[in-house]
């Protein structure tokens, strides 16, 4: 077996992960650069296009757009003689490409592109092979399988979700959504993400980002009187899923804790632009309002709710909310 990292070496030792996962198999020079955060741009594709963002690969030692060490340990020799991959010299190979999609931290909507010039069968294979020899990179392989295949992965990833562990449940969930039917995804997220106590509960709320559909209020008018602490996250999520100024007055009128999550989502939905504070689903996916009133008629349908819940939290969103429709 050859070394992960130069892929010319003979395997000589492991490196292990610290992280339940594959550990590297290397060969002693390219162990030796590993630890020192010293791999060239070459070693450091390779090593990420298999193991993912691991510390010893983070972008805080590396740059993943050229893999260029940031902070080496020990002086780096010929460097040159090992560069990164080009796009341009690897976008008709396959197995490079998705390697490629994998190094990055934000995958690039020019590498999707590419890859779904591919055969949608090939490239589940090669995402099938990946993962099947490091699950560490499965958080990668979910992302292209979402964006690029669909509904012909649907076994592959239905035995990926049978498999799961914990953590895995955001990882998957935009898989999921791409890949199964509405209606059989829906079920299958919610009953997980329900299936445990309220941390658990609260941790994986944004796995329901992915359906963008009112059918999550519902879920949430469901679920919420079992939940004991309150979050942003509730109001981000219902922000996220077709709100209605119909569902929001609804929702001031019923009391606790459903208005407390409409103010919350009104302030989501009442913000201009995309601000660093806010959520990064919505950077992308911008909340809207559905069926939104004039500015004056939310002021004074927030103020009044104020009037019966005059605490700092009600507080704070109702003047968010009045700064986002007036200005400060």
């Amino acid at each position: 077996m050859r070394c992960e990292s130069c892929q010319t070496n003979e395997f000589e030792v492991e490196e292990p992960t610290g992280e339940g996962q594959q550990p590297f198999r290397l060969c002693t020079p390219c162990q030796n650069r590993l630890v020192n955060k010293a791999l060239r741009p070459l070693e450091f594709f390779n090593l990420a296009a298999i193991h993912g963002h691991h510390y010893y690969l983070g972008d805080y030692f590396y740059d993943d757009i050229t893999g260029v060490a940031e902070q080496p340990g020990i002086e780096i020799l010929d460097a040159e003689k090992f560069p990164f991959p080009l796009l341009k010299d690897i976008q008709n190979n396959l197995p490079l490409l998705v390697d490629y999609a994998c190094v990055q931290y934000f995958t690039e909507s020019k590498i999707i592109e590419a890859l779904k010039q591919f055969d949608k069968k090939a490239i589940l294979q090669v995402i099938a092979q990946k993962v099947s020899y490091n699950r560490a990179i499965n958080y990668k392989a979910y992302e292209i399988v979402a964006r690029c295949i669909g509904p012909i992965a649907k076994d592959w990833i239905k035995n990926e979700w049978a498999n799961k562990r914990s953590n895995e449940v955001l990882i998957l969930a935009e898989a999921i959504v791409s890949c199964l039917e509405f209606d059989d995804a829906f079920e299958m997220l919610t009953k997980e993400i329900e299936s445990r106590d309220e941390k658990y509960l609260r941790e994986n709320l944004s796995a329901l980002f992915y359906f963008e559909h009112e059918k999550t209020l519902g879920w949430i008018e469901k679920v919420i009187p079992g939940v004991q602490h309150m979050h942003n996250n509730w109001g981000i999520l219902a922000a996220a899923s077709q709100f209605s100024w119909q569902r929001a007055e609804k929702w001031l009128a019923s009391g606790r804790l459903l208005s407390l999550i409409a103010l919350d989502a009104l302030v989501y939905c009442t913000i201009n632009g995309w601000k660093a504070n806010q959520a990064l689903w919505f950077k992308n996916h911008p909340p809207q309002l559905i069926d939104r009133p004039a500015a004056n008629i939310i002021a004074q349908t927030v103020n009044d709710y104020l009037q019966k819940d005059r605490v700092p939290r009600t507080q704070n969103a109702v003047n968010a909310i009045l700064e986002n429709l007036f200005g400060s």
